[in-house]
This record gives structure tokens, sequence and C-alpha cells, in this order.
């Protein structure tokens, strides 16, 4: 059960990550044209800021997280705490760990209520082009639903191998880390 999870994860932070890069690239090239617009025809692009501001930038960031996580890609910093014992460090970390899932549950679960409100509301952001509200949230609750999926089926993995924290350190790229 737990593998069929993590390869579903896996299939979805595969769609994210590659939708990401391709707003990356679109997003290059509304700019390059926006830029060129602007300086070249005196005819800029004025949705532009504001699509990458709104929607763009919370795209990328919450979409990548779990693959981030997943790939160990981020910027971390590792302190080994010498004078713990082994069990107690793996249960300091497994600690971290479930106040972390429910931390991002919780900031989930008051986005969706957010969300949903905007939705009903039909709220937009004031400007030029009105922008729906609902959408911007949208994209973070997908993005925080997936790194909490993500968060959980870790903490499993850890019950799983037995309270080996070990789990919590694994690139699961790695050919050893997969659960098949």
């Amino acid at each position: 059960m737990l593998a069929a999870i993590e390869r579903l994860l896996r299939g979805v932070d595969w769609i994210l990550s590659r939708l990401a890069a391709i707003t990356i690239f679109a997003v290059m090239f509304m700019i390059v044209v926006d830029v060129f617009g602007r300086y070249a025809l005196s005819r800029p692009l004025p949705w532009v800021y504001d699509l990458v501001s709104i929607y763009v930038v919370n795209l990328v960031l919450f979409f990548m997280a779990s693959e981030v996580l997943r790939t160990r890609s981020n910027i971390e910093l590792d302190l080994h705490v010498r004078f713990l014992p082994r069990s107690a460090w793996q249960a300091l970390q497994a600690l971290a760990w479930i106040l972390v899932a429910v931390v991002i549950a919780v900031m989930d679960w008051r986005i969706v209520l957010s969300m949903l409100d905007s939705l009903t509301t039909r709220e937009v952001h004031p400007g030029l082009y009105e922008w729906p509200v609902w959408l911007e949230k949208a994209i973070v609750v997908v993005g925080l639903g997936v790194l909490g999926c993500r968060i959980v089926v870790r903490l499993l993995r850890f019950i799983a191998a037995g309270f080996d924290a070990s789990v919590f350190n694994v690139d699961e790229t790695a050919p050893e880390a997969r659960i098949d």
C-alpha cells in the first residue's frame, strides 16, 4: 500500500514539476516579449507583471516543494547533536516531521477555507485586470497538499522501518531508496 502511494506521489511530483518548468519557460518568453515591446515598440504587455507576481511565483515555489523534498535538492543545514543517543536523535527527528506535517495540514486547511470563500465571493485582485484570488490560493493548496502527503508517507515509512530515522535523510531518487 505504501509503495503504491509513493508511486502515485512520484507521478504527481513529475506532473507538477514539469508544469512548473513549462511555466518558467513561458514566463521567460513573456518577459522578453514585454521588454522588447516596452523599449523597442513602446507597447509593453501590462498584464505580465501581475501574472508573474500573483500566480507564477506561487506555482513554481509550491508545485516544486514535494519534488525538492523527495530528491533532497534543497539547501539544508544538518546539525548532528553528538551528545544525544541515536534513539533520542531519531525521536527528535520524528517529532519534528510530525510537527511539520501538522503545521502544513493546518495551513492547507485554512487556505482551502479561504480559497472557497474567495471563490464564492468572486474576489479579485484590484487593478487593470481582475485576476481571481481563488486560483492563486488553489495553487498553494495543491502544492502544500502534495508536500504534506509526502511528509506523511515519510512518517509511515519511519514506522514501517522500525523507527529508523534514516528514512528522513534518504534521496528518494537513488535506486536503493525506491519502494517497489
